[in-house]
């Protein structure tokens, strides 16, 4: 059945990508239905946490970057934003504020939960991120994906790396749309490691643009 599922994964790739990134409502339905595609729609929030750092220090900027190429490798949208504050006048530190403010893929019956009191708004939050690439409201297909973030190139993360991993392992991923499948983030205070540290995950990622992707009728 698994064989079967990947085979009919396949195929809606190649048809997304023959249509030019659209999929005609019916195909898109069928293959919801044929694969193991999940049902989903943008969760957005915002996180707020501290990075505190015995062993590697980072400047606010370089801190920003790898933190989105990390949400982006687990799903996020391409208009996730992540600011860090605490950083004098930009130079290398061990302890900074971050905020991140992001949509990321969730099962279309839990993306819209109830926003904290005090929170910002769905809406409000979507009116920051929507940018050149705006938010829809529209349900997509999204699949579980797993990723290595230790051993992903792309992501080039070092044993440095370790306590930044860490943080978002405490503060973040668990109110993403992730499952943690291996877990060998073991940082040791004012030493650093060999070997960069393993994280593997199971993340809901957007099987195709989902901002072209048009609404399944009934839904």
């Amino acid at each position: 059945m698994r064989s079967q599922s990947r085979l009919s994964l396949l195929a809606l790739c190649a048809a997304v990508s023959a249509a030019g990134g659209l999929l005609p409502v019916a195909g898109y339905a069928a293959a919801m239905a044929s694969t193991d595609a999940v049902q989903s729609t943008w969760k957005v929030q915002e996180i707020r946490y501290s990075y505190v750092g015995f062993t590697t220090a980072y400047t606010c900027d370089a801190a920003e970057d790898k933190l989105k190429e990390i949400l982006m490798a687990v799903g996020a949208h391409p208009s996730t934003m992540v600011r860090a504050n605490g950083c004098q006048m930009d130079r290398p530190s061990r302890n900074f504020f971050v905020t991140i403010t992001t949509a990321t893929p969730a099962p279309a019956t839990d993306a819209t939960a109830a926003v904290p009191a005090g929170e910002k708004t769905r809406q409000q939050l979507i009116e920051r991120l929507n940018g050149k690439k705006p938010i829809s409201d529209a349900p997509f297909a999204a699949v579980w994906k797993t990723v290595d973030l230790g051993r992903d190139r792309d992501l080039n993360l070092k044993p440095g790396d370790c306590e930044l991993m860490q943080g978002l392992r405490e503060s973040v991923l668990p109110k993403l749309s992730v499952k943690i499948e291996s877990d060998k983030v073991q940082c040791t205070p004012h030493q650093l490691d060999i070997l960069t540290p393993e994280l593997k995950v199971s993340a809901l990622v957007p099987l195709a643009s989902p901002d072209q992707s048009p609404a399944i009728k009934g839904t």
